[in-house]
């Protein structure tokens, strides 16, 4: 194989590399959005696209192999948020002044993920996927494996649970 081939095997349409280099940050972007942590995000995104790289030859031929790879990704932060709860906060805590500048958002806007994340996962997961992400509600289903109709019923539960923890929060006046 010459230098020339090697080249043209990583810009081949649909290679996993591309995925990859196309997909990596809005995932990482994503999992930020529902763990709060820069450093859990990449890890987890990175993850999930290690899974998605050792099943490339059937994960290559999906229909959308980006949806697979963001399911993959939420499914890890759920299990990890399950296993270590107390482990994030205490990442949080740690990190140094400087860190937590390089990786914060708007307080405000760091208030308004802090209150996604007390959703419920699934109700959280679908938040997120429109938002962060904008995707529309069947690409939403895609991701999460569940109807549009669920997923509708996701981000309406979602809305107006999140409505009434920020009322009660006082970040907003009225639902």
């Amino acid at each position: 194989m010459t230098e020339s081939d090697a080249v043209s095997e990583v810009q081949v349409p649909g290679s996993f590399e591309q995925l990859y280099q196309r997909e990596y940050p809005a995932v990482v972007g994503l999992v930020y959005g529902m763990t709060g942590s820069r450093w859990v995000a990449e890890d987890l995104a990175q993850e999930a696209f290690l899974r998605a790289h050792r099943d490339w030859p059937r994960v290559g031929r999906m229909a959308s192999p980006d949806g697979w790879v963001r399911r993959v990704a939420l499914n890890l932060a759920r299990s990890r948020w399950r296993r270590l709860r107390s482990e994030t906060m205490a990442t949080l805590r740690f990190e140094s002044d400087e860190e937590r500048a390089k990786t914060s958002l708007d307080p405000d806007v760091e208030e308004f993920w802090e209150e996604v994340r007390r959703l419920p996962v699934r109700q959280a997961q679908a938040v997120a996927l429109h938002y962060v992400e904008g995707m529309p509600v069947a690409e939403i289903g895609q991701v999460l494996g569940v109807a549009t109709g669920t997923v509708k019923a996701l981000l309406h539960q979602g809305r107006e649970r999140l409505g009434r923890q920020l009322v009660a929060k006082g970040l907003i006046d009225e639902i």
